[in-house]
């Protein structure tokens, strides 16, 4: 297994990759960067001289990463998991944010629709690295373009319940409990047209405030019915209790 994530991911290690790597396995081995580099098998100058080099061989890249795996394992697998994500997510971001700028400039009906479909293709495909890094960034930028869509006369597809997040469902979930109350009907226009939910979405969230209101009313039914027959019934048993209570009393 060590043998097989050196070979595929040192080349993808950069120089401060590198020294990161080193400076934790140094850590791990009590803070001696010595023993480290020998567990590398690099001289201790070799470790001073990168960042005045600029550069690391692939053979160290190579040295470095497994010392690494074969002290700390996880937690190297856990720096390159994270140094992965975070390249991905600059990538995506470049690759979004270049077709965006080309789409809100171009003039051609076609080329724009070809533009708008390879964006929201990425974003359906990397929809969860989006929601986890940079969903605030990626919605304004798809309002923009669903706009300038909307002046080409292009039909919009009807966004899903997967690409909405918790925060979005909850919000809609709250705005209309409120609304629901006084106003069904509205409510569901708000949902529909207001909000702009998937069918799917606003039919789900329609049907527990649908199941609320009846329970609720099964409530305020019992409740009446407990201050129209019951209570007087226990009002008047309460008086006969007092009754012979003083008539006891009186006997005494």
């Amino acid at each position: 297994m060590v043998s097989y994530i050196v070979e595929k991911y040192a080349g993808m290690l950069t120089e401060q990759d590198v020294q990161r790597l080193f400076e934790m396995l140094a850590l791990k081995l009590n803070g001696n960067r010595s023993e480290a580099a020998r567990r590398c098998g690099l001289t201790g100058k070799t470790t001073y001289d990168w960042e005045k080099a600029g550069y690391v061989k692939l053979r160290t890249k190579k040295k470095v990463l497994e010392a690494c795996l074969e002290v700390d394992f996880l937690g190297t697998i856990e720096y390159l998991l994270s140094q992965s994500t975070e390249r991905t997510i600059d990538v995506l971001r470049a690759i979004l944010s270049t077709i965006y700028a080309d789409a809100i400039e171009i003039t051609s009906r076609e080329e724009f629709v070809n533009l708008f479909d390879k964006f929201e293709k990425l974003k359906v495909k990397y929809r969860g690295l989006i929601k986890d890094q940079i969903e605030d960034e990626v919605s304004d930028m798809s309002r923009f373009l669903k706009e300038k869509a909307l002046e080409f006369g292009m039909p919009i597809r009807e966004i899903s319940i997967e690409d909405l997040s918790t925060r979005q469902l909850l919000d809609a979930i709250q705005v209309v409990g409120r609304m629901y109350v006084e106003n069904p009907l509205g409510a569901e226009k708000f949902l529909k047209e207001d909000l702009n939910l998937p069918t799917e979405a606003w039919k789900q969230i329609l049907e527990i405030f649908k199941e609320l209101s009846y329970v609720k009313g099964i409530s305020i039914e019992a409740e009446k019915t407990i201050d129209q027959q019951l209570w007087p019934e226990i009002k008047s048993t309460e008086e006969s209790i007092l009754k012979s209570d003083k008539k006891l009393l009186a006997v005494t």
